[in-house]
């Protein structure tokens, strides 16, 4: 029996060893996303705004790095989600996940769509970031996008642009936004005009065709 017990006790230990390196790893993952990212967001209002035009091959540095991280972090959320998500990992692990998926090829992210679905219904992730995957699924696929979270950007440093990527049912997309416990479109609008320091522009009469041949996607 105390045998027993011994053995209960150290199959705990071991597994709460492997969330505890689990959650390491997506935090190392988490912070090397989110500094690079944060880094070319002031970068990019710098040449922008401010016409730092000396900052461009910086810029173009920060983005390799990004390009870098995001292989390498999809390549360990891919190991951690091999037998499944994961239980009892940190609130922030899980958010790490998504974000990964996010910033992956969109191979993986339609790979891993319906788990994301499954990881916002569970409570691990809010529905909003659910939403933010699904539209750009659907940008990766040419598609019209459901919920407005997806704005494209294209142009030199002398003339940067920043569109919204066409949505599917105008009308109603706050009301969808709602649903999702996203804010409304013109606030979330007004935020990236803050945030980016470029006014993104809504044109509801361009199509995805005419947008793409802006940015040169043929």
């Amino acid at each position: 029996m105390r045998n027993l017990i011994f053995c209960i006790i150290a199959l705990l230990l071991v597994g709460c060893a492997a969330i505890k390196s689990t959650d390491t790893l997506l935090a190392e993952a988490w912070n090397d996303d989110q500094q690079s990212r944060h880094q070319m967001v002031e970068l990019t209002k710098a040449v922008t705004v401010e016409g730092r035009t000396e900052l461009i091959d910086s810029l173009v540095l920060v983005s390799e790095i990004i390009e870098r991280n995001d292989v390498r972090n999809i390549k360990i959320v891919d190991k951690i989600l091999k037998r499944g998500l994961p239980e009892g990992l940190a609130e922030e692990s899980y958010k790490t996940i998504w974000i990964v998926i996010d910033h992956a090829t969109l191979e993986k992210q339609e790979q891993y769509l319906p788990l994301v679905y499954q990881m916002a219904i569970a409570g691990y992730i809010g529905l909003d970031e659910y939403a933010i995957l699904y539209d750009r699924v659907a940008m990766g696929k040419n598609s019209p996008q459901r919920y407005g979270s997806q704005l494209v950007q294209f142009g030199n440093a002398d003339n940067l642009q920043l569109y919204v990527w066409p949505i599917e049912n105008v009308e109603e997309l706050d009301s969808l936004r709602n649903t999702v416990g996203m804010s409304s479109f013109n606030k979330y609008l007004k935020h990236i005009e803050e945030t980016m320091g470029i006014t993104p522009v809504h044109d509801t009469t361009l199509t995805i065709e005419e947008l793409n041949k802006m940015r040169g996607k043929e």
